[in-house]
């Protein structure tokens, strides 16, 4: 559970999250290039903002928030960058070509993994 800020208001707790630097210019980065797209469209922020909103649930509009938790970033940066690329195939800017069958999952598996090798 993340750490509340008393709201001077009204005395609740609200739970701040921070949307653009965390889960939109990450996914929208993945998604161009996951489709290899040749250009940038305003709908494609469009695509990333709705694919942000979706994964705002009722338990965090419960808590005050408007973004999903911090834990989920990796979940939710695959969603939008599957939804940018999706716009990048729809108006044929994208150049990763055949489109992949689930962009999503693709969009996972290019994420960086932090692991680190053991050395004894």
């Amino acid at each position: 559970q993340e750490e509340g800020v008393k709201c001077p208001k009204d005395g609740s707790i609200k739970h701040i999250r921070c949307g653009h630097t965390l889960y939109i210019f990450p996914g929208i980065a993945l998604g161009l290039r996951l489709a290899n797209s040749v250009g940038v469209r305003d709908e494609m922020f469009l695509a990333a903002a709705e694919a942000l909103a979706d994964q705002v649930t009722d338990e965090d509009r419960a808590l005050g928030a408007i973004y999903p938790p911090l834990h989920k970033v990796r979940e939710i940066s695959s969603k939008v960058a599957a939804a940018v690329a999706s716009r990048a195939y729809e108006n044929d800017l994208a150049r990763n070509l055949p489109r992949p069958r689930n962009l999503k999952q693709t969009a996972a598996d290019m994420m960086y993994q932090l692991t680190y090798r053991n050395y004894k």
